[in-house]
């Protein structure tokens, strides 16, 4: 007697489905690059404070709405800037929320006697000062800090991947992409422009 084995064939479509956190960081990459090109310390004090959101909240589902809350921050600061002669740089914005949440989270530790610090504090403490460094530095030195800065965070993304932890696996390997993608899109402009 004989057995006939039959492979179900994968449909590339169902490849690209199953990617589609990759995919849409690439598009949304070449929209953030279109719109503003070098200006991104806002992308890494967002991407730092999604993750701080998640973390506080305790709910990896979280990532994502915060993810789009800080696009709508970032949005309504560029079209604030523009339609003003304000200069306000939403990455101050961003990071006044960011230290609210540390804030939080060192008062909740406080208050519960447990003084054990979360990395996503550490991470939104670390990540924050590389972006307001690149904010008040010469533009093209600022680029190369906040691209080297969202390289750093790609790997802290690719981490929590792995580790299926903090954000939604969708969340983590969107914004890896998005971060590897825009920091070595803006050091290669930076570079360049030497």
């Amino acid at each position: 007697m004989s057995t006939t084995v039959t492979r179900h064939a994968h449909h590339p479509a169902h490849s690209v489905l199953q990617r589609w956190p990759t995919l849409a960081a690439v598009v949304f990459a070449m929209f953030v690059m279109f719109d503003g090109g070098t200006d991104l310390e806002p992308v890494l004090a967002a991407a730092a404070l999604v993750y701080l959101g998640a973390a506080l909240l305790g709910r990896r589902s979280s990532a994502w709405p915060l993810f789009f809350g800080t696009v709508v921050v970032i949005t309504a600061g560029k079209l604030a800037e523009r339609a003003t002669d304000v200069g306000v740089d939403v990455t101050w914005v961003l990071l006044g929320f960011g230290v609210i949440g540390i804030g939080y989270a060192v008062g909740r530790a406080v208050v519960g006697h447990t003084f054990r610090v979360q990395p996503a504090v550490l991470a939104m403490a670390a990540y924050g000062a590389v972006a307001a460094t690149a904010v008040v530095v010469a533009p093209t030195v600022g680029a190369v800090v906040v691209g080297s800065g969202l390289l750093a965070h790609a790997a802290w993304d690719l981490h929590h991947y792995r580790a299926n932890t903090v954000v939604d696996r969708s969340l983590a390997e969107f914004c890896g992409v998005l971060d590897a993608v825009l920091g070595l899109a803006v050091i290669g402009i930076a570079c360049a422009a030497l």
